[in-house]
């Protein structure tokens, strides 16, 4: 039998196909070419100034960090994990950790160092005639920012107002110049272009008199179920007829649409929704101010509100220790998964909230002993520390639970301020290619 020469083409044709499957075969996968890398972006700590004293406390002290001054531009490696505050904010390195800021005067106030996801809400703050608020916009990066001020009141939204920031400085707004005379406000904060972080601090005076102030923590977005995990009334040695405390709650639905909500109020008794909280209506763009008459008066407790259009909520409690006066203002708290910060000595009251309540505690007490901790519950749970707390880590072992911390005067201190447990600064994942010399060619 004879067989036939093979075609010049069919060979050509047959190495083609065979070259081809080997490039194929042998090549690297889309997920060898490109590297996925997770990093945290820095965060600003705020600096009142005004000869008013306070620190930023961070988780390490090897962290980078620098003064957001119009001169500084390196990073630097501290030397200590507290960093004194005077008249600029500092930039701190990203890290895992959550930097504090801890303020002190007639008063204490306590803020989580963040960074602007694009947009921050405060919920909260004043331009009544006894506010002496200041909005805090701090642009760290080297070139002008601009943001546009979103503000809400009873009566409605005001015209956005646009305001620039130099590169690598503080712009410093009273609130009472921005919306004279209104008692009841909210403040957006949009970032136009830039990096940008941003601070309300709300204090109050009458005359000479301190009334009080507080930090209040922003907000990245608004949500349809809210959760304000710290909240408290006066408890153990501050229950006495010369103090007192109130509570009201502040809402905002800042989209087109009214809202229905209900409100629950969680504590050690158990859970309840107040009369006439069930089915309540919340017209859109219009702040509303509801006293909380019905809330726990010498315990610690949380509020949860429901709702059918997404909403902004803080709670603002005024307290009266003797013949002085003080304010604090909680927000609403993230899912906690895991939150590390360092309290530097203070003996504070972690509130933790979630249907099924399951948190590991890990922290260093002043005495330099380790504490671990595991905290349980349903609905509602507290933990306070047997002793003041330099490092403190939150792990949550469940789903669907949010924590707050609760600052209440002790022996020798002054003052009341809540937190939420949340991160300054999430994770930012972005893609890189893998550089292949292979797959370089010459013609």
């Amino acid at each position: 039998m004879k067989f036939k020469p093979l075609n010049f083409r069919v060979i050509a044709l047959i190495l083609t196909i065979f070259l081809l499957a080997a490039a194929t075969y042998f090549a690297p996968e889309k997920s060898d070419q490109v590297k996925l890398t997770s990093t945290y972006p820095a965060t600003v700590c705020p600096a009142i100034g005004n000869k008013v004293s306070s620190i930023a406390a961070l988780t390490n002290s090897k962290v980078n960090r620098r003064l957001v001054d119009g001169r500084s531009k390196k990073l630097n490696p501290g030397k200590s994990s507290v960093i004194a505050l005077t008249k600029e904010a500092v930039l701190v390195e990203g890290n895992a950790g959550t930097a504090i800021t801890f303020a002190n005067n007639a008063w204490k106030s306590v803020v989580p160092c963040s960074v602007s996801n694009g947009m921050q809400w405060f919920v909260g703050g004043s331009g009544a005639l006894t506010s002496k608020s200041f909005l805090y916009i701090v642009n760290s990066g080297f070139s002008e920012s601009v943001v546009d001020l979103e503000i809400f009141t009873p009566n409605g939204a005001l015209e956005p107002r646009s305001v620039s920031i130099p590169q690598n400085s503080t712009k410093k707004l009273s609130v009472d110049s921005l919306i004279p005379g209104e008692d009841i406000i909210v403040i957006g904060v949009k970032t136009i272009s830039g990096r940008v972080s941003s601070y309300l601090f709300d204090e109050r005076k009458k005359g000479l008199k301190s009334l009080g102030a507080d930090f209040i923590a922003p907000i990245g977005s608004s949500s349809k179920k809210v959760t304000i995990s710290a909240i408290s009334g006066l408890t153990r040695k501050l229950v006495s007829q010369a103090n007192s405390a109130s509570h009201s709650m502040r809402l905002l639905v800042p989209g087109k649409i009214d809202a229905n909500i209900s409100v629950t109020i969680n504590s050690n008794d158990g859970n309840f929704v107040p009369i006439g909280l069930a089915e309540l209506n919340v017209k859109s763009q219009r702040v509303l101010n509801i006293p909380l008459t019905f809330a726990p008066t010498n315990q610690a407790f949380s509020i949860i509100i429901d709702s059918d259009q997404p909403l902004l909520a803080s709670v603002l409690s005024t307290f009266t220790y003797g013949k002085s006066s003080e304010i604090a203002w909680a927000t609403a708290a993230d899912d906690l998964a895991k939150w590390s910060v360092n309290l530097t000595g203070s003996r504070p009251t972690l509130t933790f909230s979630g249907k099924k309540i399951n948190v590991a505690i890990s922290a260093t007490g002043i005495n330099g002993k380790k504490i671990t901790e595991t905290v349980t519950g349903s609905n509602f749970a507290i933990w306070r520390p047997p002793v003041g707390l330099n490092r403190l880590q939150i792990t949550a072992n469940t789903k669907g639970i949010s924590g707050g911390v609760i600052f209440l005067p002790e022996v020798g201190s002054i003052g009341s301020s809540y937190i939420p447990m949340n991160n300054g600064a999430n994770l930012e994942t972005a893609s890189e290619p893998i550089a292949d010399a292979s797959v370089i060619t010459r013609g």
